[in-house]
């Protein structure tokens, strides 16, 4: 009797609906369906997976270290699995909100994530440095805190990010 197609291994490197994208290790991407009606894929997933004739379809999902979430009032939606940091992406101006970031940095902290927070538009000064100082009690209890600014001219910042986020 011939054997059927083989289970591949993969990386879920999207989630959209009811499909991701999967890369095998050579590189490749391809589209892919999870089994069943529920789908339960994020990305960060490792999965086993099995061609069809253009796309595949996951047939597993492997044993997740951590799952990362996102929560408000009314539910819980998890979006991330298998992650060594989690950078939180702040603005001086408009003023961030805090409960949003204590949130992430709950989910962060319940799934033994490292957290490292930027806080974006350094090169305004005044709604930097009101931000900055609201963020003194974050960087006292030894979190990374890191200043950013996106413009042209952060380049010295971003390179700063770019080697935490190693």
């Amino acid at each position: 009797m011939p054997a059927g197609p083989a289970l591949q291994a993969g990386l879920v490197v999207g989630a959209f609906g009811r499909h991701c994208l999967v890369e095998t290790p050579g590189g490749e991407r391809v589209i892919c369906h999870p089994r069943g009606k529920k789908s339960q894929v994020v990305v960060g997933d490792r999965v086993s997976w099995l061609a069809t004739q253009d796309e595949g379809t996951i047939e597993r999902v492997q044993e997740r270290r951590n799952l990362f979430y996102r929560q408000d009032e009314v539910r819980t939606k998890s979006f991330a699995a298998n992650l060594d940091r989690v950078l939180v992406l702040i603005a001086a101006e408009p003023e961030f909100s805090e409960s949003q970031l204590v949130r992430a940095l709950i989910a962060a902290q319940a799934q033994r994530i490292t957290p490292l927070i930027a806080l974006n538009k350094s090169d305004l000064a005044e709604p930097f440095a009101r931000a900055w100082a609201r963020l003194q009690p974050y960087r006292d209890m030894g979190l990374d805190v890191v200043p950013l600014s996106l413009r042209r001219d952060g380049a010295a910042n971003r390179e700063t990010l770019l080697q935490r986020l190693q």
